[in-house]
């Protein structure tokens, strides 16, 4: 009885899918089919509030979704060998693969307000007053970091100074890529790239690499597309993100009192 009551809650998370299935073209390429929720969680934990925050959700959002939208693509993926018939990897063998991702998305950032509304495998964007964080780029240069994302793996949580987010209203959508597994991009020819960090930006492109990287960050796992349905593991979020806020070499300066 347990069980039944457990399989009847609705799934939750950062990446929520429906309606998964496979199409096998017997060439060596796969295409993967789902309707996709992105959920990204923001926390304001501003001293004073941060009265625009509902607009720079609201382009978030729209940028998040644009960005994500026609899927994308990857090669020389090494999995399990594909079985049409059966509808299923075979796990005794192993196959090199083209994946083709045709997902549909929608996209939703929303505000919170207390740690309560947070889950263990949520996506999380944290707004802080400031950011002490300098890095230094492959040129030399000392640089001020307008957010910081934890993890080289993808998964967050991510962090955005309120003041920084205001002056480049990119920023909350840059540090979210992160969150997607994407690195930070330095190189004077690609200032035309969202995940360009050095503050010269001339555009917020995705490169079809970058996209590949994305689509294999959501599914991650290939079998997970036997299933109906799908909900991304624990990111152990809550803690992660309040150990992230503490670590003092980040620098940053919230309302702790709203970190409860």
């Amino acid at each position: 009885m347990r069980f039944a009551i457990l399989q009847s809650q609705p799934l939750t998370g950062g990446i929520i899918a429906k309606n998964l299935r496979i199409s096998d073209n017997g060439s060596g390429e796969l295409s993967l089919y789902g309707d996709f929720t992105i959920t990204l969680k923001v926390l304001d934990l501003t001293t004073n509030g941060a009265p625009n925050l509902n607009s720079l959700i609201t382009f978030t959002q729209q940028v998040i979704s644009n960005k994500l939208r026609g899927g994308g693509f990857r090669s020389g993926v090494n999995f399990l060998k594909y079985n049409s018939i059966k509808k299923a990897f075979d796990t005794s063998k192993t196959w090199t693969y083209s994946i083709r991702y045709n997902f549909n998305f929608t996209v939703n950032v929303q505000q919170i307000n207390m740690l309560s509304q947070l889950k263990g495998n949520d996506f999380v964007l944290a707004v802080v007053d400031s950011i002490g964080y300098q890095f230094t780029d492959q040129y030399g240069r000392r640089n001020n970091s307008a957010g910081l994302t934890q993890g080289s793996d993808g998964g967050g949580p991510a962090v955005v100074g309120y003041s920084n987010w205001l002056k480049d209203k990119y920023t909350g959508v840059h540090e979210f890529f992160h969150t997607l597994n994407l690195d930070d991009i330095e190189d004077a020819d690609k200032k035309d790239r969202l995940m360009y960090h050095l503050g010269d930006n001339i555009g917020h492109s995705l490169s079809d690499t970058e996209k590949g990287t994305i689509m294999n960050f959501i599914m991650r796992n290939l079998k997970d597309m036997e299933k109906s349905s799908y909900n991304n593991a624990s990111l152990n979020t809550i803690n992660k993100l309040r150990l992230f806020l503490r670590d003092t070499t980040n620098g940053f300066k919230y309302n702790k009192n709203k970190f409860r």
